[in-house]
């Protein structure tokens, strides 16, 4: 093959957030019961608070997550949370919140060819990993990926929320080549924006496709360009 790995991105590229003909919830149903999620699991515990004050809470920590740093997570939020409401963080209630507060993720989001192509990908040995601007914690990301049938395609995971780096830094690029054990390999980075994917690979000197979910073109930044997952075995042969 022409390149001896490929880095995903998530969220545009791999799930799509939505699918007109299922039944499932889409992204934004799920991102609006993250407080209702919340009051659930609080409940479980024996932490009692009205749903409407646990929804001010909420919307006021995703709005500071927007303007913080990289590192700031789910986990973070589920954190602070239990501290506006005078409770100590346990780590196992920490994790447990964080878990049903961060929501699913459903196959019905996956692009379509998504799953055929990996496997194509997958039995050509093709070295294949994650790297992700994302708030969701990386255990999580590691839950929903493994929720769809795809977390066994990816040797690799680097999630910004983890690693407080987020692209385009090259940084993040150079975690993924060190974990991966890929430095020096032909790598390339498929992505749906051009100033966070294309501009990270670049940045990285790894080679880039642009996956045209979100914008027409990258005005000729991309090694390739594409507009259906099909198309990726043919580019990477």
């Amino acid at each position: 093959m022409k390149y001896d790995g490929i880095f995903f991105d998530s969220g545009g590229t791999i799930y799509g957030f939505s699918d007109a003909d299922s039944a499932d919830p889409n992204h934004s149903q799920v991102a609006a019961g993250m407080a209702e999620r919340a009051h659930a699991a609080l409940s479980w515990l024996g932490i009692s608070v009205p749903l409407d004050e646990l929804t001010d809470h909420v919307r006021q920590l995703n709005q500071e997550a927007r303007t913080s740093p990289p590192g700031y997570t789910e986990e973070t939020l589920v954190r602070l949370l239990f501290e506006r409401l005078g409770q100590d963080p346990r780590n196992d209630h920490t994790v447990y919140v964080t878990g049903v507060v961060s929501g699913p993720r459903f196959s019905s989001w996956l692009f379509p060819g998504v799953a055929e192509t990996l496997t194509t990908l997958s039995e050509a040995g093709l070295y294949m990993g994650i790297i992700a601007n994302t708030h969701v914690p990386g255990w999580v990301m590691d839950r929903n990926f493994r929720g769809v049938n795809l977390l066994h395609h990816f040797s690799t995971r680097i999630y910004s929320g983890d690693e407080a780096i987020e692209k385009p830094d090259a940084e993040i690029f150079r975690i993924a080549e060190a974990e991966s054990q890929m430095a020096g390999k032909r790598l390339i980075y498929i992505g749906d924006r051009v100033d966070k994917d294309v501009a990270g690979a670049e940045s990285a000197g790894w080679d880039s496709i642009l996956f045209r979910s979100s914008e027409s073109t990258s005005e000729g930044r991309a090694t390739f360009e594409i507009d259906h997952w099909a198309e990726l075995p043919d580019i990477l042969a």
